[in-house]
């Protein structure tokens, strides 16, 4: 049972980091990641948000720390791409590879404009992600219910978040925009396309279809320019190119090993140059010991000097002051004679600023000072010494590794000379060949180019025969929004009589806000936060499996953080406790109805995998049962655990130097 549906897989997601990569291997089907909080969960999911074209990420301080750029490999409608951008410039140029991550520099990229705000060199990847999931790209009106209301673009992003509840989203009142009521207008809108009950959706068909048409001859002009280019410059086939590529990597091996047979033989000389070698090396280490003490005795030696100086200092300072004072004290007039100057000063201002010391006092300072300046210089004496016998030992070393060097170099010139001119001759023909080689590489990448807009044609060929069908289909039977809004009741209403939740009673889809009503109350309204949490995941999934039963434009991807959020399995917080009442009376403590989400989500996806109905589902959570560790094995991706633990990884960025993320 195989739908139109658009296909959006993702394959793996790698973070390049300064040191080293950090990988994450999806498979089709439900992926798990779990582990303690503050791990890198969310990260995980919030790159994958920020190479789908969100417009920031959010930059927890390890990634910002570790990290350069992000990949993600995906599968749009079968065909693989690897999405690279810059995780540090948001608005940066958008890489896009049409292979997978392995082969990269095997072709050139596209480059795409992050927003709308610009046009990139091949255009915008909105229009990217959208063309390649044959998605119709289309306007629609900002207040639908003004004729004269102006006309947005309807973006992936908008899609997308039909696709991916953070953990803001999962429970919460504010789902979808629900505080900003241009945006939720916009979502009504966009909820009617992705379930193809626009009114307009037939028109947008019949255009995108003439505008697949029109790329299509587009890319065969292309194709035919691009041809006979090659043709005239008579460049070599694919099959010619990789058969030269052959020859210059076998060629390019061979030389590299002949270098390292040169290089071992220059290095197995005979035991007398292995001796010389270690003479010469023994000196050059007794020597930078040598330097090193120099540097360090003369560093004490000036240290020394000029605590000498100082000393020398205070001592003329002290024997100025006892000077002073005997000069002051001889005098019994008024008026005396300065001892320093021979001015007249009268002794009563004289004394209003002089502090007399002790004479005694005095004498003694300037003797102990004196016999330190003795110490001083005697220890001033034994540095010149030891600095003397340093510098004649570095001479001396000097001189006999002059020797030993010139002994090796008349031996190594005899040894090592024959094989240095073979291997600089080695060196230099390989170089030629990777010349070649990169040339033959680059050659190669056009002819991929030329091959990839035969295969473009082909893809455009088989868009249109889908876009034809699925207009046949609406125009024989174009869903109302009532029916849609119906069925995704009914599959809402499974999912909570499953779980089960209590009073599962007056269960649908708002035809006002299409959101969930459950006990005839608005989404919005209901006060059990973990009531709300079933409810939000009860939504996205009834959201995918519509879109693995009928024609929609949904991507067939979900993307949940924090399954758990509310229902016991997270730390207590503000929300938590100011509803932990109203959980109690849902009966929401009970962890079976937490396991039988994962249930739930098992039998579903598992039935549509066996029909051969691929889409994907990326939970995120904390707290992990251990029979849901056990039962679920085969889905975990990852598992983080803040502490080191067997089978568990320390977090996202697992640096050997990172303790905690």
């Amino acid at each position: 049972m195989l739908t139109k549906s658009p296909k959006l897989i993702i394959n793996k997601l790698v973070l390049v980091g300064r040191t080293k990569s950090y990988y994450v291997n999806f498979d089709i089907g439900i992926n798990i990641i779990h582990g303690d909080s503050d791990t890198g969960k969310s990260s995980i999911l919030n790159l994958i948000n920020y190479l789908l074209g969100s417009k920031k990420i959010y930059m927890y301080d390890e990634i910002e720390k570790y990290g350069k750029y992000a990949m993600l490999e995906v599968s749009l409608n079968n065909k693989v791409y690897t999405i690279k951008r810059d995780i540090f410039e948001p608005k940066e140029n958008i890489e896009v590879f049409t292979t997978d991550i392995e082969n990269i520099n095997k072709v050139f990229p596209l480059e795409y404009s992050p927003d709308y705000d610009r046009e990139g060199p091949v255009g915008n990847f909105s229009d990217f992600l959208l063309s390649s999931l044959n998605i119709p790209i289309i306007k629609v009106k900002q207040a639908p219910s003004k004729d004269i209301s102006p006309m947005v673009r309807l973006s992936f992003r908008d899609l997308f978040k039909y696709c991916y509840f953070d953990q803001d989203d999962v429970g919460s009142r504010e789902i979808l925009d629900r505080k900003n009521p241009s945006l939720v207008v916009k979502n009504k809108e966009t909820f009617k396309f992705i379930h193809n009950v626009l009114d307009t959706q037939i028109t947008v068909l019949q255009n995108m279809i003439g505008e697949k048409n029109r790329e299509k001859k587009e890319v065969i002009n292309k194709y035919s320019v691009i041809a006979s280019f090659l043709l005239e410059t008579k460049l070599s086939t694919e099959e010619s190119l990789h058969t030269k590529k052959d020859e210059l990597d076998e060629k390019i091996n061979y030389l590299e090993k002949e270098k390292n047979y040169l290089t071992d033989k220059m290095r197995s000389d005979n035991e007398e140059m292995e001796e010389l070698r270690s003479v010469v090396l023994e000196l050059e280490k007794k020597i930078n010991k040598l330097l090193s003490q120099k540097s360090h005795k003369e560093a004490q030696l000036e240290q020394n000097i000029r605590l000498r100086k100082e000393y020398q200092i205070d001592i003329n300072k002290l024997q100025t002051s006892l000077k002073v004072k005997n000069s002051i004290s001889m005098q019994h007039t008024e008026i005396v004679e300065c001892p320093l100057c021979n001015s007249k000063m009268e002794t009563k201002e004289i004394k209003k600023h002089f502090v007399e010391h002790n004479e005694d006092v005095l004498k003694k300072e300037i003797n102990s000072i004196k016999n330190r300046l003795k110490d001083l210089n005697k220890l001033i004496d034994e540095l010149k010494d030891e600095l003397f016998l340093v510098e004649e030992n570095l001479f001396e070393d000097r001189e006999q590794l002059n020797k030993a060097k010139n002994i090796l170099d008349t031996k190594a010139e005899k040894f090592i000379s024959p094989y240095i001119t073979q291997r600089d001759i080695v060196i230099s023909e390989q170089s030629s060949f990777k010349e070649q080689l990169d040339k033959i590489e680059y050659f190669l990448k056009i002819r991929l180019q030329l091959k990839e807009l035969k295969q473009k044609e082909e893809l455009l060929l088989k868009q249109v025969s889908e876009l034809q069908s699925k207009l046949e289909i609406l125009e024989e039977q174009t869903p109302s929004i009532e029916e849609t809004l119906n069925v995704l009741g009914t599959y809402l209403k499974e999912f909570l009589e499953y779980i089960p939740i209590k009073s599962g009673y007056g269960i649908r889809i708002s035809e006002k806000t299409f959101l969930p009503i459950v006990r005839e109350r608005n989404y919005t309204d209901l006060t059990s936060g973990g009531l709300r949490t079933l409810v939000s995941l009860g939504y996205i999934t009834s959201l995918l499996k519509n879109s693995l039963l009928k024609e929609t434009n949904f991507p067939s991807i979900i993307m949940i953080d924090t399954v758990g959020k509310y229902l016991g399995k997270t730390k207590k917080n503000i929300n938590y406790i100011v509803e932990s009442k109203e959980n109690k009376k849902e009966g929401l403590d009970d962890p079976k109805k937490y396991i039988n989400i994962y249930n739930y989500l098992q039998e579903f996806s598992n039935e549509f995998i066996k029909l051969g109905n691929d889409h994907q589902i990326i939970l995120v959570d904390n707290d992990f049962p251990e029979d849901l560790e056990k039962d679920f094995s085969q889905y975990v991706v990852k598992r983080f655990s803040a502490e080191e633990k067997e089978g568990y990884e320390v977090g996202f960025i697992n640096n050997e130097t990172l303790n905690r993320i």
